[in-house]
């Protein structure tokens, strides 16, 4: 048997694996077998001895000198520099490379966090305020939209999304021109919608106004409304209608497909969630919504004396 299967013996936890032959090791093999008179079974979880130990570092740190120094040494620990653990078979097992091996151990047991998730009381409450912030502002200031038909089509096209201001209304009624978002009103939500569905549309008359569709045009309080950004003249007529208090009347640009009050009659005002501040998406159409001409007012023509 040569060193290497000595080495690689199955009554031995003792394993080495030489890449090159050795053959000035084998006048030492006498001494060498006899530190192996004692082979340790691989079932024991005992520690190798020491002088194994040290063998088998000179060994691959050293694979051409000869193992008869090794035998021959001293109880100093004379194997290398990093052996922090004292000299001597009595005191070895408990030298710097076992205390290494437990370290490492116990790190390796411990569950290590990534850095992002080692939270502090003031990182905490940095994520808290955010969060309030966020809501608060979505709430009483303005929130995002997508536009999901084409009832407001050329305005807004399917896919288009939109920034909805609510601090307007704080001050103010909503008026004519105003592109309003709003929940589904009552008429809506008794066949079946909720105040999860929200529409978009444009306010054409306010409370007390008199609306009405007849010819293709829109009229309000008996004028005839100028109505360049609407896709097609309405198909429909509708007959004279006063919109109640604290209510609007809205209608889609889109007028032949539109689901709005030509239908459904009158919107609440409490109903409106915002106004349409202006469209970021998609980037070649980002632009204002808000109505150049702003309230649209309606005053009827005086007529010529007889």
């Amino acid at each position: 048997m040569n060193l290497t299967q000595s080495f690689c013996s199955p009554h031995t936890r003792i394993r080495i694996i030489t890449l090159n032959p050795l053959p000035t090791i084998l006048s030492s093999l006498p001494n060498f077998l006899l530190l192996l008179s004692k082979p340790i079974p691989f079932g024991t979880l005992r520690t190798p001895p020491r002088s194994h130990r040290l063998l088998l570092r000179h060994c691959l740190k050293h694979p051409t000198n000869t193992l008869k120094p090794i035998l021959q040494s001293s109880n100093k620990d004379t194997i290398g520099t990093g052996d922090a653990g004292g000299g001597g078979d009595g005191g070895g097992d408990d030298g710097g490379g076992d205390e290494g091996e437990k370290e490492n151990k116990e790190k390796g047991d411990g569950l290590q966090l990534p850095e992002w998730l080692n939270f502090s009381a003031e990182d905490a409450t940095t994520v808290v305020a955010a969060i309030v912030i966020s809501v608060a502002f979505r709430t009483f200031v303005a929130e995002p939209r997508y536009i999901p038909s084409l009832s407001m089509y050329p305005t807004f096209d399917v896919g288009d999304r939109l920034v909805a201001e609510k601090v307007s209304y704080y001050f103010r009624k909503p008026c004519p021109n105003d592109i309003v978002i709003f929940k589904s009103p009552p008429v809506l939500q008794e066949v079946g919608y909720t105040d999860d569905d929200v529409f978009i549309k444009r306010i054409v008359a306010k409370e007390g106004d008199t609306v009405e569709v007849r010819d293709g045009k829109l009229i309000v309080n008996g004028v005839v409304r100028n109505e360049d950004y609407i896709l097609e003249s309405p198909s429909y007529n509708l007959t004279p209608v006063k919109v109640p208090e604290n209510s609007v009347f809205v209608m889609g640009d889109n007028r032949n497909n539109s689901y709005d009050s030509h239908v459904w009659g009158p919107l609440p005002a409490k109903n409106i969630i915002g106004r349409s501040l202006f469209r970021y998406w998609p980037p070649n159409r980002i632009a204002g919504t808000v109505s150049p001409k702003g309230c649209a007012v309606d005053v009827p023509a005086e007529t010529e004396p007889v």
